[in-house]
């Protein structure tokens, strides 16, 4: 019986990709992530038909709270958390096809990522007190992307000495194609259905949607338009 199928199944090279994909999974699967917790009342809630290869959760600190939900796969991520109260989400079928780091200092921050987006290879990165990412669903990212909600460090006025750089929140909408090495940078609205070009420096919110963006400082490039992952022919 079983070779009747192989036989089937190899006159059929569509059948035959997906079947080597399923087996694939399955192996990785099998690759239990590094956890590497420290503290008190810290959650890792991942749903069972989540498939995680060489990834790694480095937490310190207490009432953290990481979900990834159903049907998600996930390749070399590394979830970093300093600090109490945080917060990652990880929707459906979310996908890290090749890798990338979701970051998280201070204290009751939060990182959420929509269902049906997928990444190649992206830092999320969410420093200081209450600031987020949100980033809505059915998008998709390519590599080398950065997104941060602070600097990390402090930047201070000279005459006043007061400092004039704190976190802001980042918000992807739904349906945005970021391209590669694009960097996205504190206090971003993206709205829905838009395209930020390749090397974009995003410092500033964009309302309108169905745009493109791109440059350095970033700017509307285009309107009126939108984008689908199938390559469409004529």
């Amino acid at each position: 019986m079983k070779e009747k199928i192989k036989k089937f199944v190899k006159k059929h090279p569509v059948l035959e990709k997906y079947v080597r994909l399923l087996i694939n999974e399955r192996k990785i699967k099998e690759i239990s992530p590094v956890k590497i917790i420290k503290g008190k009342n810290n959650v890792l809630d991942i749903d069972n038909s989540v498939i995680m290869n060489s990834c790694k959760f480095d937490i310190v600190g207490n009432n953290n709270k990481i979900e990834i939900k159903e049907s998600s796969i996930l390749n070399n991520v590394t979830f970093f958390i300093r600090g109490n109260n945080n917060r990652i989400i990880i929707g459906k079928r979310v996908r890290f096809n090749r890798g990338g780091s979701v970051w998280i200092e201070d204290y009751e921050c939060e990182a959420v990522i929509g269902e049906n987006t997928t990444f190649e290879d992206s830092h999320i990165s969410v420093t200081e007190p209450n600031s987020k990412i949100h980033i809505g669903t059915n998008c998709m990212f390519a590599y080398n992307i950065d997104l941060r909600t602070g600097d990390s460090h402090s930047i201070i006025n000279s005459i006043s000495n007061e400092r004039i750089n704190y976190a802001q929140n980042i918000n992807i909408g739904n349906h945005v194609w970021i391209a590669s090495h694009v960097s996205i940078l504190k206090g971003v609205n993206i709205a829905d259905n838009s395209v930020i070009a390749t090397r974009a420096v995003v410092t500033k919110s964009f309302s309108d949607s169905n745009i493109l963006i791109g440059g350095i400082p970033a700017k509307k490039l285009k309107e009126n338009i939108n984008w689908d992952r199938q390559r469409l022919y004529k």
